[in-house]
C-alpha cells in the first residue's frame, strides 16, 4: 500500500537566540569554515521563533495528514531547560492524535558525549533511543548516532545497538519489506564512505560498521538531519538523504521539512520550506503522477 510519512529535523529551542548579536568577523568566519548561514541579527533571548516555525509545521502536518511523523533529532537546545522542553511538548500536542509521531535523539538531546543520565534523562522524555516500528509492508529502524559518534561514557551501548541493528534488518527482510528504511541524526558520511572524521557525520569505525551491516540487506534510504540543511548522496542504490532544519536553517533551504512518499517499487520525497508546504489537494495529485 502506497503512503507518505514527513521527516523533520532539528527544531532545537533557542537555536535562534544562541546565534543572535554575533558580529560580522564572526559571522564570516561560520560561513567561510563551516558553510553556516548565520543571520545577521541583533542579540534575542527565548524560542519564540522556533515556536512559530514549529506551529506551522505542525499546522502543516494536520492538514496533510500523513501516515506518521518523524523527528530526527535535535528537538531542544538546552535539555536541563524545562521551558524548552515544555513548548515542544506544547506544540507537538496539536498534532492530530490520529498521527503517530517517532523521535530520534540528536547530539543536543543527549549531549555530544553521551552519558548514562542524559540517555536516561532523553528516555524518560521521549521512550526509546533506538527502536523499530513497521508501516503498510515496510520497515522503519530508528536509532541513537550519538552514541556511535561518542560512546566513550556508555560503554557496552554502542554495541547493544548494533546487535539490535543487525536483528531489525534481519527481520524486516525475513518478512518480505518493501522497504528497509533507516532513520537517524547524523548522516553517516558527507561526499565519501571513506572520507575523514569531521563533526558533520558518523567517525569512520563506527560508519563502516553501519554500511557493513547495511551490505547484507535491502535497505531503501537512510534519512538523517543534523546539518540544518540539506544534502543527499547514494551508496549502493541506497538513498542517504539529509533533511534541512525545521528550526534554524543553516543552508540555502528555508526552515521546512521533507515529505517521503513510499511505494512498492520506490521511495520518493522533496523538501518544502514552510511557506512552500502544497495544500493536501496538490499533494495527492503529486503523489499519483
Amino acid at each position: 500500500m502506497d503512503f507518505f510519512f514527513i521527516q523533520m529535523s532539528d527544531p532545537q529551542f533557542g537555536m535562534f537566540s544562541r546565534l543572535s548579536g554575533m558580529d560580522d568577523e564572526r559571522i564570516q568566519h561560520f560561513r567561510q569554515v563551516n558553510g553556516w548561514n548565520i543571520l545577521s541579527v541583533p542579540k534575542s533571548t527565548g524560542f519564540a521563533q522556533e515556536s512559530a516555525l514549529y506551529e506551522k509545521a505542525i499546522a502543516a502536518a494536520n492538514r496533510l495528514n500523513p501516515a506518521f511523523v518523524v523527528i530526527s533529532g535535535d528537538m531542544v537546545e538546552d535539555r536541563s531547560d524545562p521551558g524548552q522542553l515544555a513548548e515542544l511538548r506544547r506544540i507537538s500536542a496539536l498534532l492530530n492524535p490520529h498521527i503517530p509521531v517517532h523521535w530520534a535523539p540528536g547530539n543536543w538531546d543527549v549531549g555530544n558525549t553521551p552519558t548514562p543520565e542524559t540517555l536516561a534523562q532523553y528516555r524518560e522524555n521521549f521512550g526509546d533511543d533506538y527502536y523499530a516500528f513497521q508501516h503498510a509492508g515496510s520497515s522503519f529502524i530508528v536509532l541513537n548516532t550519538s552514541v556511535g559518534f561518542d560512546d566513550s561514557q556508555t560503554p557496552g551501548e554502542w554495541d547493544r545497538q548494533m546487535a539490535f541493528l543487525d536483528k531489525s534488518l534481519i527481520e524486516a527482510r525475513n518478512r518480505s519489506s518493501a522497504h528497509i528504511v533507516v532513520i537517524l541524526h547524523h548522516p553517516l558520511f558527507l561526499q565519501d564512505p571513506n572520507e575523514e572524521d569531521s563533526w558533520g557525520a558518523m567517525p569512520q569505525g563506527k560508519r563502516r560498521m553501519m554500511l557493513e551491516l547495511f551490505d547484507g540487506h535491502p535497505v531503501s534510504a537512510v534519512f538523517s538531519g543534523h546539518l540544518h540543511k540539506c544534502h543527499q548522496v547514494n551508496y549502493k542504490g541506497i538513498q542517504m538523504v539529509t533533511t534541512g532544519a525545521v528550526g534554524y536553517p543553516l543552508g540555502p533551504e528555508p526552515s521546512g521539512f521533507r515529505i517521503v512518499n513510499v511505494s512498492g517499487d520506490k521511495i520518493e520525497h522533496k523538501y518544502y520550506g514552510l511557506d512552500q508546504i502544497p495544500e493536501p489537494e496538490e499533494l495527492r495529485l503529486k503523489l499519483n503522477q
